[in-house]
């Protein structure tokens, strides 16, 4: 380090008592030097440590032997080259100094926390859910139905109109490209009318959905919808997002006795919540497909749309799932055929 007049006043502790001693230090020629009123003495740069000063307290400088100066004068940091090339502890000391740095700090964690959240989780999910096996989601579909079945009953529907609407849905598969899938029909009860896409494909219809349709088309229109969900595999990345890492961790370490946890909480989420804007805009644009490439209108989808939604909404900027008004209007079109 190149010479310096500068001139810092320390105190001097040697180690064995606790008695300070004044000096004044300055560094020359990559050495330290210190004058006090009975002795002086020098120490090269590169056998001292230098512990910078943080907050209100004191910088120190450690000797070989075992002696410690403590150093009044904070522009001796500037000059201490341990200082210039330790990157923490100049950091360190920048943020202790600069309460805005701190708030600054605070706020990127919060904003990487969310950024996790919001869009970190959700890309994990969709790739883990890519590659977990078609069993463990099977049963995790399974799990999720009988818990949804402490909420439904059994369907009231006469056996026959159950079968006429299986046999439909059959029938424009036939027609357009369908996952596989089964389904199933519940009385609603509290829950009214509904249908939801479990894990694994099976897709549960409740008898008042049925009974509001006034065209069996209608009905086909929300199953095609729901096998949107099936093939994107949204269920999976619902109980995924859900559950988070713990879920994600138990695929990928293929932990079946865990799979339970996943079936947990995620009949509640598509009770409650349902999913997301961007899964249901998917499974939207499924529909939106399968029903032209079978000739039925895409208008059917809109107006059962209109009676389970009486007073439908635009999407607002921070709503998590499309607004009805705006899903109206994409499949208020006649068939294409």
């Amino acid at each position: 380090m190149s010479e310096t007049s500068s001139s810092f006043e320390a105190e001097y502790f040697d180690g064995r008592s606790a008695r300070a001693h004044a000096v004044i230090l300055h560094i020359a020629d990559g050495e330290l030097h210190w004058s006090a009123e009975s002795a002086q003495g020098r120490q090269p740069l590169v056998s001292v440590r230098w512990d910078p000063a943080i907050g209100q307290t004191h910088a120190l400088i450690h000797l070989p032997d075992g002696g410690v100066f403590r150093v009044h004068d904070r522009r001796l940091g500037a000059l201490w080259k341990h200082a210039e090339g330790d990157v923490l502890e100049r950091w360190a000391g920048l943020i202790e100094g600069r309460m805005r740095f701190v708030l600054a700090a605070l706020v990127l964690a919060a904003g990487l926390v969310y950024s996790g959240l919001r869009w970190g989780v959700p890309v994990a999910a969709q790739q883990v859910a890519a590659i977990t096996p078609a069993a463990m989601e099977a049963t995790v579909g399974r799990q999720s139905l009988a818990i949804l079945d402490r909420v439904f009953s059994a369907s009231q529907l006469p056996a026959e109109r159950q079968q006429a609407l299986v046999a439909q849905l059959k029938a424009l598969c036939l027609r357009t490209t369908c996952p596989a899938y089964q389904l199933e029909f519940r009385q609603g009860g509290r829950i009214g009318a509904n249908a939801l896409a479990l894990p694994g494909g099976t897709m549960v219809m409740t008898d008042e959905l049925v009974k509001l349709a006034q065209h069996d088309e209608e009905i086909l229109a929300v199953l095609v919808h729901e096998l949107g969900h099936v093939q994107e595999r949204h269920g999976l990345r619902m109980a995924l997002q859900t559950m988070g890492a713990g879920a994600i961790l138990v695929v990928l370490t293929g932990d079946l006795g865990s799979v339970s946890d996943l079936a947990s909480g995620l009949p509640a989420v598509l009770l409650q919540s349902g999913y997301s804007r961007t899964m249901e805009r998917e499974a939207d644009d499924h529909a939106w497909r399968s029903l032209n490439e079978s000739c039925i209108a895409p208008q059917r989808f809109a107006d059962i749309l209109r009676r389970l939604d009486r007073h439908p909404s635009e999407t607002g900027l921070l709503d998590s799932h499309p607004g009805t008004a705006e899903r109206i209007r994409q499949f208020s079109h006649p068939s294409v055929c």
